[in-house]
C-alpha cells in the first residue's frame, strides 16, 4: 500500500512541469549567488579577502595586521607618487592622494550620467582621467584598494578596542556580553569572511524554499483530492487494509516531500560547495569585514561558515515539511481542486512571509525574529514549532477519521 501511493506523488505530467517551474525560476532568481556576486562596491572588497585568505589563512593576527597596514602606506605612497606626475591633477592642484579624495568628495557629482551639466561632464572627464592613472599593473584601481584597506583597518582598530564597539545604543547589556566573549575574549573579529557574504548566502536559500513551496503546492495535496474524486477512498475503505489509507497516505506524502525537498536543497545549496565562496566554509561566522553601518550583523555563535549553512538548511527542511503538513491537512479537508486551490494560494503567500522572517540574517543579531522577541535561536524554535502543528493537524485528522469510520 505505501509503495503503491507513494507511486501517485510521481506523475511524469507534474514532474515535468515542476522541472520546467524550476528552470525558469532558476534563471530568474537562483543564478545571482553564482553568476552576479559580488558586485558593483563588493568586488574589491571580496578581491581583498581571496586575497589575505590565499596569504593569511582563516584569520589574522597582530603580526599579519602591521603587514596589511605597511601595505596601505604603501599603496598611499604610490598614488601620492603617480598624481604628483599627472597633468590633470597638477592644473587641479591636487598634490597627493589626500588632496584628490577631498577634491572628489567636494566636487564629484552624484546625479546620472544624462542628468549632467555641461561642467559636470568636465568634472567626470578629469576624474576618469585621473583614475585611468591609479590602475597597477594586474589591471586594479589603487581607488579601491586603498578605500577598502583604510576601511577594514578603520574596523579592525573599532574591533580591537572592545569599549568602542560594545557601548553602540542598539546592544542590550545581556547582547554586550555575550558579544564581549564571542568578539573580544575568543577573537572571533579576526576571522575573514566577505561582508554580506553570510546575508546573501541566506537570501539564496530562502530562494529556495520559495521554489520548494511552489513545487509542493504542485505535486503533493492534488493526489488525496484526486483518490476522493474518484472514489478510491471508498473502495479502499471496504478493505481491513484499506481502512488505513489515510495513515498511509499521509506517510506516503510525508516522505516524498522529504524526497522532493532533499533534491531542490542538494542541488540548488549543495552547488554553492563548488564555488569560490567553500574556501571561507572553515572561517568564523563573525569578522571584522562585517560594515561598521551594521552593527546587527554580528552573531553570538562560534560557528564556522559552513556550520552557519548546514543549520540555515536546517530551518529550510523545517519550513518546508511543515508546509508539506499543511498541504496534506488540506488535501485531506478539500472536496474539490478549486476549494483546494483556494486554500493553498493564502497559506503558500504566509509561508514564505514566515520564511523570510526566519531565513533573512538567520542567527545573526539583525534577524527580525530575534530583534521582536531577544531570544537566541528564535529561528531554530519557530520552524521546530510550525513543523509540530502543522504535522499536528494532518495526523488529528486521521485519528478522528479512523474513530468515525469504526464507529459507522
Amino acid at each position: 500500500m505505501f509503495i503503491a501511493e507513494m507511486k501517485k506523488f510521481f506523475q511524469p505530467i507534474l514532474l515535468l512541469v515542476a522541472f520546467l517551474i524550476t528552470i525558469v525560476f532558476y534563471s530568474i532568481d537562483l543564478t545571482f549567488i553564482y553568476k552576479n556576486w559580488p558586485n558593483g562596491g563588493m568586488i574589491p572588497v571580496y578581491d581583498q579577502a581571496s586575497d589575505w585568505q590565499n596569504r593569511f589563512g582563516q584569520t589574522l593576527d597582530d603580526e599579519e595586521i602591521a603587514e596589511i597596514e605597511a601595505e596601505y602606506v604603501t599603496l598611499v605612497n604610490q598614488a601620492d607618487e603617480i598624481l604628483s606626475e599627472n597633468p590633470i591633477a597638477k592644473q587641479l592642484q591636487l598634490g597627493n592622494y589626500a588632496e584628490f579624495k577631498a577634491w572628489f568628495q567636494e566636487n564629484v557629482p552624484r546625479a546620472a550620467i544624462n542628468e549632467l551639466n555641461k561642467e559636470e561632464k568636465e568634472i567626470m572627464k578629469q576624474l576618469n582621467a585621473i583614475q585611468q592613472d591609479l590602475i597597477d599593473e594586474t589591471g586594479h584601481s589603487l581607488v579601491d584598494q586603498i578605500d577598502v584597506l583604510q576601511n577594514l583597518s578603520t574596523s579592525m582598530k573599532h574591533f580591537n578596542s572592545s569599549d568602542m564597539f560594545l557601548n553602540h545604543e542598539q546592544y542590550t547589556e545581556k547582547e554586550r556580553n555575550r558579544l564581549l566573549e564571542t568578539l573580544v575574549v575568543q577573537e572571533g573579529w579576526r576571522n575573514i569572511l566577505p561582508s554580506y557574504l553570510s546575508s546573501t548566502v541566506a537570501l539564496h536559500f530562502e530562494r529556495i524554499l520559495t521554489l520548494i513551496i511552489f513545487l509542493l503546492s504542485l505535486l503533493i495535496p492534488s493526489v488525496v483530492v484526486r483518490d476522493r474524486l474518484l472514489g478510491l477512498q471508498r473502495i479502499q475503505w471496504s478493505s481491513r487494509h484499506g481502512r488505513n489509507i489515510l495513515w498511509t497516505q499521509f506517510a506516503s506524502g510525508i516522505t516524498a516531500s522529504l524526497l522532493f525537498i532533499t533534491c531542490i536543497v542538494g542541488i540548488f545549496g549543495g552547488s554553492l560547495y563548488f564555488t569560490d565562496f567553500n574556501q571561507y566554509f572553515s572561517n568564523g561566522l563573525n569578522s571584522f569585514f562585517v560594515d561598521n553601518e551594521e552593527p546587527l550583523l554580528l552573531s553570538f555563535y562560534q560557528w564556522t561558515f559552513g556550520q552557519w549553512i548546514v543549520k540555515v538548511a536546517l530551518l529550510v527542511y523545517l519550513i518546508g515539511m511543515a508546509y508539506s503538513g499543511i498541504l496534506l491537512f488540506l488535501s485531506q479537508t478539500s472536496n474539490h481542486y478549486l476549494s483546494l486551490l483556494l486554500k493553498i494560494i493564502p497559506v503558500g503567500f504566509v509561508f514564505i512571509v514566515i520564511a523570510n522572517r526566519i531565513l533573512k540574517d538567520a542567527y545573526y543579531l539583525k534577524n527580525e525574529l530575534y530583534q521582536w522577541t531577544k531570544t537566541p535561536m528564535i529561528e531554530l524554535y519557530v520552524g521546530i514549532l510550525l513543523l509540530v502543528i502543522s504535522i499536528s493537524l494532518p495526523t488529528i485528522f486521521c485519528l478522528r477519521q479512523r474513530n468515525q469510520d469504526l464507529l459507522n
